[in-house]
């Protein structure tokens, strides 16, 4: 069994002799990684944009967890996801939903088989944390009745949805509701529900198997071809072209691997 107290002696000793080398001191690197946690606990999505094109801010070294690469990233990504959860909790995100979305984002990295495949999901966890918690922030400002809708959409946006159904639901005049809507939110109803359901069609077709009348089934389109007709207008691709392009960049072409059921928690998955 290895001695604990000699092998974090070793380790101290070797990260000190790496630290004189490197211009990035553990003090510098923990102080990047709480800028990073603090970008996005805070829902600044902007700033974590400019984050992820800056030359070095994230190329942090880390410490070796194991001699395999793809084990190593998956570790580091794993911690990563225990800590946004905890640091989105602090600054006001519901306990149960980020433990969820936790979890979801650990199973999918567990999938992975290549390091580029981890990055690309460590990616999409820290953006889809800041998102969650930019609309967390912004529901501050917005009143109970739009909240109610957004709430309302998200639960039911496998159905048909309109105007007039949420607002049915909600006890409200379709015209008011449809003119707070747009004044709240700067875009009118209608339009949301498409932006958010092209927002999971997208996740879909990146990380799942279905097929473009399977998705349009599961989000309600009246049809497969009006499915993809609202797709391309969003997203300038098709389903299959998105799909193609997205899937090689994720998954390195190497075939979408099952991975756990997790379309029934559409409205913590998915982005906002």
């Amino acid at each position: 069994m290895i001695n604990i107290d000699k092998e974090l002696q070793r380790l101290l000793l070797q990260n000190r002799e790496r630290e004189n080398h490197d211009e990035w001191g553990s003090f510098d690197a923990f102080r990047r990684e709480m800028i990073f946690y603090d970008i996005v606990s805070s829902g600044d999505t902007k700033a974590l944009e400019r984050l992820y094109h800056h030359p070095t801010a994230l190329k942090l070294k880390g410490s070796t967890l194991s001699t395999d690469p793809v084990v190593n990233q998956r570790y580091h990504s794993i911690i990563t996801a225990a800590l946004l959860s905890r640091f989105c909790i602090q600054a006001g995100l519901d306990v149960t939903v980020s433990y969820t979305i936790s979890d979801i984002f650990i199973r999918m990295i567990d999938n992975c088989t290549s390091v580029d495949e981890i990055i690309a999901l460590h990616r999409d966890m820290a953006e889809y944390y800041c998102r969650k918690m930019k609309y967390e922030k912004q529901k501050v400002g917005i009143s109970k009745h739009i909240v109610a809708s957004i709430e309302y959409i998200r639960e039911h946006i496998q159905e048909n949805l309109s105007i007039e159904s949420i607002a049915s639901a909600l006890s409200l005049n379709p015209s008011y509701l449809s003119k707070l809507f747009k004044q709240e939110m700067n875009v009118s109803i209608s339009q949301y529900i498409r932006d958010e359901k092209i927002k999971i069609a997208t996740k879909m077709l990146r990380y799942l198997n279905e097929s473009s009348l399977d998705i349009a089934n599961y989000l309600g389109f009246s049809s497969q071809s009006h499915f993809i007709q609202v797709f391309k207008k969003q997203t300038g691709l098709t389903p299959e072209e998105y799909r193609r392009e997205h899937y090689h960049k994720a998954w390195l072409g190497e075939g979408l691997r099952p991975i756990p059921d997790f379309r029934e928690q559409t409205d913590v998955f998915f982005p906002d």
